[in-house]
């Protein structure tokens, strides 16, 4: 049976600079990655069910500033 990958969420608070995006880049190295911006995107509200439901569906969870 193949090895399953590991599952890594990104939660966004504010849209991520270039620092941020390079250690995104270097941790997320052998995982399966999900961004999830908690900042105003396009209008749309968050919906922290789905949030929620996420971090316990993924193995690693990083919370960003």
């Amino acid at each position: 049976m193949p090895k399953r990958r590991k599952k890594m969420l990104h939660i966004l608070k504010s849209p991520p600079d270039d620092l941020q995006r390079s250690l995104m880049y270097a941790l997320s190295l052998g995982y399966s990655c999900l961004q999830f911006p908690l900042f105003d995107v396009e209008g749309e509200p968050v919906d922290y069910e789905e949030l929620l439901d996420l971090i316990f569906d993924f193995d690693e969870t990083i919370s960003w500033w």
